[in-house]
């Protein structure tokens, strides 16, 4: 058994042993454990000699990043940075946006040349992403990718995949489109009314709720995939469970993101503030019970345990994300938030003559950037959370045990796994005691090849 990858953590009397590399995940006892970290098996109970068996085995090879020429997952692309709505605690600069949008010649030649890295790389789909702003705000370039991603996968056998991250807020037209060509839809809505239209108002002042609402009711009637994403702040976060039981019930989606608050200048003038981790992660859950309950999958996007994973976002994953003014960049966020961390993400470009240009030595660069950590590495969770967004505080705290990234990552990671091995109860046990939850979060180092000793 390779130790090193292989973890163990306390779970109330018992110890919950993660192999992610070996798609091995067990509840087992002390006596268990310690038997399994012997030399000597001979002597192993049949259950604990075939668990021991899949860990002798040689793991698979660790989630890494692309080599050669640029392979992206998908296209994204930012029709705009400007939007509709005034979101109190925006993130993505649409407040002080310019009224910038993408040249139609722009969006054609990112769509081609997608076309071409998707043939290369023997796909079978042709996956375009739209991002803002609100991308619906500028519909002529929507349109025009959609159409030219049509015309070139029917010539290169490419089925043409559509996905937007929207408001919502778009006219009964615009959702009839996204409903006939879109595969699947991120829609932003924090809440019931009171809570939606305080957060996320028009411009004017108005309330968004009814747009949004109407919006998610059609397209969730649609053959499109519907996902809901919350922003959970630090005062809705008490309300999880019934927030999610509202969405769930009124809108009927196919899933339910949640994503505490990031902090920004319009959050703070506003005064809201990130959620507590010690508070979110047992409302979260409770959320995630009532979300399964009513047939809808719940999703906290830092413990994803159905994947393995080298990144949590698009930087170094080759996905070509193109900016209005061309700029091809791993990141949605803005340059300024990317200088802010000392990040360079630009790795390409595309001319006003609808030429692109990638640079490799830069493409190596977003390769490189998803290091993992002393912290990480140590950590059982490292390959379902795969270390957060790099365009965020949480960047610079990975290596705190204390991180409110970190805490919340590891919490709903080992709730989930044990919710994986039918043991929910277990987990509301662990949930319910302070001390346990609160040495395993802040516990530092996971592998069963550190722990020389305190296994009780």
């Amino acid at each position: 058994m390779d130790a090193t990858s292989v973890y163990a953590v306390p779970v109330l009397d018992r110890w919950l042993v993660h192999a992610p590399l070996h798609s091995v995940t067990a509840l087992v006892n002390a006596e268990a454990l310690r038997a399994l970290r012997a030399t000597g098996r001979e002597e192993l109970p049949l259950a604990l000699a075939d668990l021991a068996a899949e860990l002798a085995r040689p793991p698979r090879p660790e989630p890494r990043p692309a080599e050669g020429p640029a392979r992206p997952e998908f296209l994204g692309l930012i029709p705009t940075r400007i939007c509709n709505l005034s979101c109190a605690y925006c993130a993505f600069g649409a407040p002080g946006a310019q009224p910038e949008s993408m040249p139609l010649k722009t969006a054609v030649a990112a769509v081609d040349w997608m076309a071409d890295r998707a043939r290369e790389a023997g796909r079978s789909t042709l996956d375009i992403h739209f991002f803002g702003g609100e991308a619906f705000c500028e519909p002529d370039v929507v349109d025009v990718t959609v159409h030219r991603a049509r015309a070139r996968g029917a010539e290169l056998g490419l089925t043409p995949r559509f996905e937007v991250a929207t408001n919502g807020c778009i006219d009964d037209v615009r959702c009839r489109f996204v409903a006939d060509h879109f595969h699947w839809v991120v829609l932003s809505i924090d809440g019931p009314p009171d809570l939606q239209d305080a957060h996320r108002p028009f411009r004017s002042g108005a309330g968004s709720y009814e747009r949004a609402a109407q919006t998610a009711r059609v397209l969730s009637r649609s053959r499109v995939g519907l996902s809901l994403r919350v922003t959970v702040t630090r005062s809705s976060t008490g309300r999880l469970p019934e927030i999610t039981s509202w969405l769930c019930g009124e809108l009927r989606p196919d899933s339910i993101v949640f994503e505490p608050l990031r902090p920004t200048p319009e959050s703070a003038a506003a005064g809201l503030l990130p959620p507590d981790p010690w508070s979110f992660v047992p409302a979260c859950l409770e959320a995630f019970h009532v979300a399964r309950a009513l047939g809808v999958e719940p999703v906290f996007s830092a413990a994803s345990i159905g994947e393995l994973r080298h990144s949590f976002c698009p930087v170094g994953r080759d996905t070509a994300i193109v900016a209005p003014d061309g700029r091809i960049a791993a990141c949605y966020m803005q340059e300024s938030d990317w200088r802010a961390y000392g990040l360079d993400l630009t790795f390409g470009r595309i001319s006003a003559a609808g030429e692109v240009t990638i640079s490799q030595p830069a493409l190596e660069r977003m390769r490189a950037l998803p290091r993992h950590g002393a912290r990480c590495t140590h950590c059982l969770a490292r390959w379902h959370c795969a270390g957060g967004c790099h365009v965020s505080p949480a960047a610079l705290e990975r290596s705190r045990p204390e991180s409110g990234f970190c805490v919340a990552s590891r919490l709903i990671t080992v709730c989930e796994l044990l919710g994986y091995l039918g043991q929910a109860e277990e987990a509301r046990r662990l949930l319910q005691d302070s001390a346990a939850l609160t040495g395993l979060a802040l516990r530092g180092s996971d592998r069963i090849a550190d722990w020389d000793q305190g296994i009780a």
